[in-house]
């Protein structure tokens, strides 16, 4: 059965599972309750309530099992497995994505990058080829690519939209600074506005709250 949650309880496990990851690294075996709600800036209450959306977790006055919690929120989140990704459009933000190990880590594995220019096809980023657009259809689904992302903006941006979704591609994380619309209904589509952080951090420091989460 699916799992359907709100966007916000999901992000919220995410940043659980962040803490747990550390805490396993470190080689914690328990955590209470309060304490992993501190470290995640959450109250105990919110957190036991978005556990339990998930399932029953942890032992009245003795806490959570750390690398338990940590295995089965992966397998809610679908990072108990690797995803493969392919960047469409070649920039310094995206290229700074293909060197970023730490995706890897996590599980999300860029096997293909795609671009128009011929300056840039037949090259190797950051341990990554470059591929034409024309064979974005025969490698999205022979290297089983499910995420395409965008760093572009404006037309080449919606270009490369298109072009993902004609490939048969199952969702799009656009990082790019503008919104752009799905193609097809059954498309997963995402925009990450990586400008948002700052204004946080702007309205925290103009509102002189210590934090905003």
């Amino acid at each position: 059965m699916k799992l359907k949650l709100p966007e916000i309880t999901v992000y919220r496990l995410a940043l659980y599972l962040r803490v747990l990851e550390r805490l396993s690294r470190e080689g914690r075996e328990l955590v209470r309750s309060e304490e992993l709600a501190r470290l995640c800036g959450v109250s105990p209450a919110q957190l036991r309530k978005d556990l339990s959306f998930v399932g029953t977790f942890g032992v009245r006055g003795v806490g959570y099992q750390v690398r338990s919690l940590e295995r089965e929120l992966k397998r809610i989140l679908g990072r108990d497995r690797i995803w493969h990704l392919a960047l469409a459009g070649l920039n310094e933000l995206g290229k700074a994505l293909l060197a970023e190990r730490r995706l890897q880590e996590k599980g999300f594995r860029f096997v293909a990058v795609f671009d128009w220019r011929e300056e840039w096809i037949g090259k190797v980023i950051h341990e990554v080829y470059v591929y034409s657009l024309e064979q974005m259809p025969y490698l999205v689904k022979e290297s089983e690519i499910e995420i395409g992302v965008i760093t572009l903006a404006g037309e080449k941006a919606r270009e490369m939209v298109q072009a993902l979704s004609r490939s048969g591609i199952r969702a799009i994380l656009n990082l790019g600074p503008e919104p752009l619309e799905a193609p097809r209904s059954d498309l997963i589509f995402r925009h990450a506005d990586l400008t948002l952080s700052f204004d946080l951090v702007s309205f925290a420091l103009s509102s002189g709250y210590g934090s905003v989460r």
